[in-house]
């Protein structure tokens, strides 16, 4: 015993001798030169002792985990009440104890045992405990040794120590986090492993932090601000054959499923080792981060915490990563009392927390808007009333106006078509019905209700007349998308049109189904070229993306409301229950562009109707007109940017069958010098109400749907 304090250490099986020993009945005090050993037959024998290679003092026990020290590690560990607990220490690499050291109850502060072993080094030596008999990982372990390769089945009985907790290197932090507001927040979430998986992604280290570095130019082309990543930390892909089959209704003849995604029981405080290619992942991380910073993007993490998890546990694991990686923010998945705690965490006021929905009198009172605002609302409700309203069901005009405006001060509203659970953006225009029957549960998994429309043909299809209409649905719900108020979110893959085959809970599919088919990106390649100018056109004005909802009210006094609605007659907000479509615009005096000038005038109109319909347009001031930048009913008429449309009719608007048209202000200038372009608008405005007139005299059942 070293330092005169209360611990004893075990070499294997070989005891020191002291009272309290764990190795067999206590024996009382034997001489320190003397070891009891532990033979298969319960045979006790004497031995001569191995000499302690540090020296043991008492440790700070408010440090759980192992936190290292000018002079070596400290261990801290919580220890259930009444147990009986030891440190485990390996040799790198090994699945063998090397030394067992007892962790007496004496010791222990209320439930936590601390224990600093000095002199001692980095990457020589790999830990765990045992607790009450049983061999167990650290819940605060930085590293995980033994799940360097994904999908690895869990060991079984006999093979308790091939998961151990490594030392951790120092390593400072290298960055820090952006704090981009939520109104200027552009997310795109994907999966570490599945983004960079598929060979089409083209990647050298694929399924990686790394793999994700690689493809940073990618996203920074595509025009995102923030990344966020579904589970990081090291979670159990399969925890057991046992485990994994107990109370699941599956075909004994498909194999356990992998737990793909991540949700479940984990080690959450070490970045996941099968998601690095080198042999640290927390640098290799910590790299990542600090990468997407540089290119001005930033990096949320998606947590699941497990029913009943302790709040404190969950600050620490949330402190942890902020300060030592500096990550932007978090999304938090699961139910409990943390998340107002975390909410009201003074260390995480400035980091991104999404939730599903907060009680914001709990957190603020009735204080006004937070200094920072750094709470998100997930808004389920924005994916399914868009969805209802992008296939032309009845009631859903005044909700989807609703869901496009809501901006609260107090809170962010992350806005989404697709998620990670459900179908893709793809699968969203081309299934109705789930199909999941390679997730081995007879599909019976995932939801039922996906307010989805398939244009008229389920799943993959030839017919040209489908295949125009899905393109263009799909251009509506990305205008819809990126012209709503708030924070969008993409699904990656949702901007060249990948599917999950129909799949609508792809937990188990580490597979192409999984993984994003960049073999798309060439096929889809005008719907990703939509997809950046749509953001671009999102960033260009600031109108669109305002720091808080629309009053739609004259509050600057400059003639006009910040945003207004309008109908078959300008300032009329018409949306009855049977009503399919409305115009709706937004004056650029309540916003600055990029130099202090104001924005311009935006008007969106949104027919989901199978019919054409007319709008009413205000009246712009001075010698402003209406331009038209996005008429999705025209596959090539998107991206109109240096060859703009100018109105021949400045008071009306014809908006086909399914069609989103964005209108934009622009000077005029006088007659005289432009006759030329007065022509053009005559003759544009011609061809514009001849289509119309041939669009109204196609049978109603034609022009809804397709080939029904």
């Amino acid at each position: 015993m070293s330092g005169g304090t209360g611990y004893r250490f075990i070499v294997g099986d070989v005891c020191c001798g002291r009272q309290y020993c764990r190795v067999g009945a206590a024996v009382g005090n034997v001489g320190r030169g003397c070891f009891e050993k532990r033979k298969g037959t319960g045979e006790r024998v004497m031995i001569k002792a191995k000499k302690m290679p540090w020296r043991m003092v008492p440790g700070d026990p408010a440090r759980q985990g192992v936190t290292r020290t000018e002079q070596g590690f400290q261990f801290a560990v919580r220890v259930p009440e009444g147990k009986e607990a030891s440190l485990l220490l390996y040799k790198k690499g090994s699945n063998s104890v090397a030394y067992e050291i007892p962790l007496p109850e004496e010791e222990r502060v209320g439930e936590v045992n601390a224990l600093l072993l000095e002199p001692m080094e980095a990457g020589k030596w790999e830990y765990n405990y045992r607790i009450a008999g049983e061999v167990k990982p650290d819940t605060y372990a930085k590293v995980i040794k033994g799940r360097e390769t994904f999908g690895a089945p869990m060991p079984e009985e006999g093979m308790e120590h091939a998961i151990r907790g490594g030392l951790p290197e120092k390593m400072p932090l290298r960055t820090k986090p952006l704090q981009i507001p939520y109104e200027d927040t552009i997310i795109y979430k994907t999966h570490v492993r599945g983004f960079t998986k598929q060979k089409g992604s083209k990647v050298r280290k694929k399924g990686t932090f790394a793999g994700i570095v690689e493809k940073i130019p990618y996203l920074k082309e595509l025009g995102i601000t923030a990344l966020e990543l579904m589970p990081v930390y090291e979670f159990y892909e399969i925890p057991s054959e046992k485990t994994m089959r107990r109370g699941i209704p599956c075909d004994p003849d498909v194999p356990v499923r992998v737990n793909y995604w991540g949700f479940g029981p984990a080690l959450y405080f070490a970045p996941k080792a099968s998601y690095a290619v080198s042999s640290d992942p927390v640098a290799e991380f910590a790299d990542m981060v600090d990468c997407l910073h540089k290119a001005g993007i930033e990096c949320i993490l998606e947590f699941y915490f497990q029913p009943n998890t302790n709040a404190g546990f969950v600050l620490d694991v949330l402190h942890y990563w902020q300060l030592n990686f500096g990550v932007d923010g978090f999304h938090l998945l699961g139910e409990g009392d943390w998340i107002n705690l975390a909410a009201r965490d003074v260390l995480l006021k400035k980091t991104k927390l999404i939730y599903l929905g907060y009680d914001m009198r709990r957190i603020y009172g009735d204080k006004g808007k937070p200094y920072y605002r750094n709470l998100g609302e997930h808004n389920l409700a924005f994916q399914q009333e868009m969805r209802r309203f992008l296939k032309g069901d009845e009631g859903s005009v005044m909700a989807a106006s609703y869901r496009m405006r809501r901006n609260p001060e107090r809170c962010g509203v992350i806005n989404f078509f697709a998620d990670h659970d459900g179908f893709t953006m793809a699968d969203m225009v081309s299934y109705e019905e789930k199909h999941n029957e390679e997730n081995g549960e007879n599909n019976r998994d995932g939801s039922n209700q996906n307010d989805t429309w398939n244009c008229g043909m389920e799943g993959p299809t030839r017919k040209r007349t489908v295949r125009l209409l899905r393109e263009r649905q799909l251009r509506n719900a990305w205008l819809m998308l990126l012209t709503a108020q708030g924070t969008p979110m993409i699904y990656g893959g949702d901007e060249f049109g990948n599917s999950t085959k129909g799949n609508n809970n792809s937990y188990c599919q580490d597979n192409e189904i999984g993984w994003l088919d960049w073999n798309n990106q060439k096929s889809n390649m005008q719907m990703l070229e939509f997809v950046k100018w749509c953001i671009a056109f999102r960033k260009a004005h600031p109108v669109l993306h305002m720091p808080a909802e629309p009053r739609m009210i004259d509050y600057k006094s400059c003639g006009c409301p910040d945003l207004s609605y309008h109908s078959e007659r300008a300032w009329y907000n018409q949306m009855e229950y049977d009503s399919r479509f409305f115009g709706e615009m937004y004056c650029g005096s309540y916003a600055e562009k990029t130099g202090g000038t104001e924005d311009d005038f935006i008007y969106i109109a949104y027919n989901m109707h199978w019919n054409s319909h007319t709008l009413a347009l205000p009246t712009l001031p001075g010698d402003k007109r209406w331009v038209l930048a996005v008429d999705t009913s025209a596959a090539d008429g998107y991206d109109l940017r240096g060859q703009e449309k100018m109105l021949g009719e400045q008071r009306k608007l014809i908006v086909p069958p399914r069609t989103v048209m964005i209108l934009v202000s622009e000077a005029c200038p006088d007659d005289s010098e432009n006759g030329h372009l007065l022509q053009k608008k005559k003759a544009n405005g011609e061809k514009q109400e001849e289509k119309a007139v041939k669009e109204e005299t196609q049978p109603e059942n034609e022009n809804r749907m397709v080939v029904e």
